[in-house]
């Protein structure tokens, strides 16, 4: 198994090369906006569909896996729409290519090792089995990335979760909180995008955890549901190029910082 930071750098290097010669994006999300035209909502099916890849090339590609416990947390696939979505946006924006699989990751296999990023929410309780945290301990200290989101937003079992497990794959490992006084976070949210850090103000919700391992922020945990900010309920159009929001809506300016904090975030996590 690779080293997953070394392939990062890699990565990192050909999609800023491959960025200005790439042609328009097509595929999942093109046949998402000619999935429903005119409807309020997606079904399953049409998630499934608007998702699928023709073939599974993630070759100098950003992309960001979900996770499926082998425990069965009832709701990981809550937000079916925010990854997908949440990936589209980041390629609109930075104009670089972007690896979409929206099925469930184990991450007690082989194939975790493929990924620089993996997501987990829920707004349920969860737990790794030994066989995961192992594994997912090695991917750590080689260089992948863990995203936690509640997706409860009010501190929920999930959040108390995150302090034990990360405990486990992190021996000793206590939660920071990323301010933006931190040195060691301080170009998290101004990579693309100088926004508002998480919990600088009452607007930008509350502030992230992350934790550290070999002198880099290994693990970050957002009590900000930011999920539900990135999924949508209709596909992007000319009109309303971020769709139509669920749990983030209204007229889309909360919506839009929790896309321009991912996008800041993940131009990061593939450049450090």
């Amino acid at each position: 198994m690779r080293c997953i930071r070394w392939t990062n750098w890699c990565v990192c290097a050909a999609l800023l090369c491959a960025a200005a010669a790439r042609g328009a994006a097509g595929g999942w999300v093109e046949q998402g906006r000619k999935a429903v035209p005119g409807s309020k909502g997606l079904s399953s099916a049409e998630i499934k569909r608007m998702t699928k890849k023709e073939e599974r090339d993630m070759r100098n590609k950003l992309s960001i896996r979900r996770i499926k416990p082998a425990s069965g947390v009832g709701d990981w696939m809550t937000d079916p729409t925010a990854l997908p979505f949440m990936l589209y946006q980041v390629e609109k924006r930075t104009d670089l290519p972007v690896y979409v699989d929206n099925e469930g990751l184990d991450v007690g296999s082989d194939e975790l090792f493929e990924y620089l990023v993996v997501y987990l929410t829920s707004h349920n309780s969860w737990a790794f089995n030994q066989k995961e945290t192992d594994n997912l301990s090695t991917w750590l200290k080689r260089g992948g990335t863990l995203y936690l989101d509640d997706c409860y937003n009010r501190g929920s079992p999930f959040a108390d979760s995150v302090g034990p497990e990360v405990g486990k794959m992190i021996p000793g490992a206590l939660p920071k909180m990323m301010l933006k006084t931190d040195h060691r976070v301080r170009d998290v949210f101004s990579m693309v995008y100088n926004v508002l850090y998480p919990g600088e103000n009452i607007k930008a919700g509350r502030p992230w955890q992350y934790y550290m391992l070999d002198k880099r922020p290994a693990v970050f945990f957002t009590p900000n549901d930011d999920g539900c900010g990135w999924e949508i309920s209709t596909p992007p159009s000319a009109s309303n190029p971020i769709g139509e929001g669920i749990g983030h809506g209204g007229d889309n300016t909360q919506r839009e910082l929790f896309y321009k904090w991912i996008t800041n975030w993940m131009m990061y996590v593939y450049s450090h």
